[in-house]
């Protein structure tokens, strides 16, 4: 168990958790040493991009190492306050994604979890098309359909959160994903790009378990022909959360 609060705990997860990036795409680990605790966190899609930290028990210091830097490829800082710590996670998210929009990129995921997991090992298989990247015109109608993906997602949010304040947190959060898969889109190979929607697409699911049907479907309709072989309906629907399929099946027998 870590010696870690969990207060501070949740400070580190709400520094990943950011404009371009989700905590799913992250692995973090921590270990217990005699005068220090040591944080590692790692991108799982890079993990060669990578965040280490010894955090000093009673002294309130913080060193910190990772990689990718600004200049460099790695940086080190000393004898950091805690501010400083978590400014310093921030300054390698956006070197990470600085990095990953300027680089051709090739990435190898394990996601813990097993529904999945089990769903981008068959994206894995894709083959030599899978390491290709996406012409301009399947860009072009790719981000078309994330478009048309995007407003439904929005309808679903604003006809379901009646919070004022919480419907536009769920709003600038779904435009930022969707904008991080129009990205994507430009920078990573067929198969990354896959994997990297696979993650965002589960989420979805999770936030909006009434949709997860038209979700799945929609979603289908994204992939391009070769995939849709590969990845097929009902590996989609191992996507889904059991209990909704559940749901799904129950109410269509009646």
């Amino acid at each position: 168990m870590s010696d870690l609060t969990e207060t501070f705990i949740q400070e580190i997860e709400h520094a990943l958790n950011g404009e371009h990036f989700l905590l799913e795409d992250f692995s973090i680990r921590t270990a217990d040493y005699t005068n220090y605790v040591g944080l590692n966190i790692k991108y799982l899609y890079l993990p060669q991009y990578r965040f280490e930290g010894k955090i000093f028990k009673d002294q309130g210091k913080f060193n910190v190492e990772f990689i990718p830097g600004k200049i460099t490829l790695t940086v080190k800082k000393d004898n950091l306050l805690k501010y400083e710590f978590l400014s310093a996670i921030h300054e390698w998210l956006n070197n990470t994604y600085s990095e990953m929009t300027k680089t051709p990129i090739e990435r190898k995921v394990k996601e813990h979890d097993e529904i999945l997991k089990s769903w981008q090992e068959k994206i894995h298989s894709m083959g030599e098309e899978g390491d290709h990247f996406f012409t301009k015109e399947e860009g072009e109608e790719l981000r078309k359909k994330l478009n048309e993906l995007e407003e439904l997602l929005k309808n679903e949010i604003i006809e379901n959160q009646e919070n004022k304040n919480t419907q536009k947190q769920d709003l600038d959060k779904l435009q930022s994903e969707v904008n991080t898969l129009r990205e994507h889109s430009k920078v990573l190979s067929k198969k990354n790009w896959f994997l990297s929607f696979s993650v965002r697409f589960f989420m979805w699911i999770k936030r909006n378990p009434g949709m997860t049907r038209r979700l799945a479907g929609f979603s289908r309709e994204l992939l391009p022909e070769d995939v849709k072989d590969i990845v097929s309906q009902e590996a989609l629907d191992q996507l889904l959360p059991p209990s909704n399929l559940e749901i799904v099946s129950d109410t269509e027998s009646e």
